[in-house]
């Protein structure tokens, strides 16, 4: 059995999460681990008089109120503009396709994962023109009714993870990989590219200090994540600190 702090984590609720494990590597172990971290933050919860009736909304006002996410300095700014030149090209464009495996709350993220690499499997092994009769079947985006076709896609007209993806393929490139943004997992296809000219510092600063700031709350969570595993007692299930995938 395990325990946090002396509060157990029975075998019928490590039953009940295990499902939802299923494509890890040790699914029981990685199960063990996003119970106990559940448990802490809850038990943080308790702690700072944050708990409430929803497990979700107290965790998440735990790390509202823990997590420190520094700003983005214009210094930090401009080191990454120039850091990155071809992410920051004004005119520039990617005809894409894709595939989208929706997350909605009732969907187990990594059953829809597996489902969408299983799919991605098949269309690597399909014929050329298969994409579109994919789309139709599997995307749940209104671009389905169009073989998955987005069109001409510029820069700033999707969420920057799809973005990021995009613009780096080469042209008339299926990916090898699903892309997973804040809407679902995609399988993408890519057509002809448009190259751009280079956009000035002052037009894209908002959008790099966004990106920035993301990408410091990660960190910054990860950090609190191991702080408060290192200050617990854990017992029945070994928390690797950084090498758990639950604390990425």
């Amino acid at each position: 059995m395990i325990s946090v702090n002396g509060v157990a984590i029975d075998e019928a609720r490590l039953q009940a999460e295990l499902p939802r494990h299923q494509d890890e590597a040790d699914p029981l172990q990685s199960a063990g681990r996003e119970l106990v971290l559940r448990e802490l933050l809850l038990q943080r919860a308790r702690a700072l008089g944050l708990a409430g009736h929803d497990e979700e909304a107290a965790v998440r006002a735990v790390l509202a109120a823990e997590v420190r996410t520094p700003e983005a300095d214009e210094a930090a700014c401009r080191r990454y503009y120039e850091q990155h030149p071809a992410q920051f090209l004004s005119g520039a464009l990617v005809e894409v396709w894709h595939i989208l495996f929706q997350l909605t709350p009732r969907v187990n993220p990594q059953q829809l994962r597996a489902r969408a690499g299983e799919i991605l499997q098949q269309l690597h092994g399909a014929a050329p023109g298969a994409f579109a009769d994919f789309a139709r079947q599997y995307s749940n985006c209104p671009s389905a009714q169009q073989g998955g076709r987005l069109g001409d896609v510029s820069r700033g007209a999707t969420v920057p993870e799809f973005e990021q993806v995009v613009f780096a393929m080469p042209a008339h490139t299926l990916l090898d990989r699903l892309v997973q943004t804040r809407h679902g997992f995609h399988i993408v296809r890519s057509g002809r590219k448009v190259e751009g000219a280079p956009m000035a510092f002052e037009d894209v600063h908002a959008r790099i200090a966004a990106w920035l700031a993301q990408a410091s709350e990660r960190r910054a969570t990860h950090q609190y994540l191991r702080w408060v595993v290192g200050q617990a007692r854990i017992e029945g299930l070994d928390m690797p600190g950084a090498d758990s995938p639950l604390l990425q």
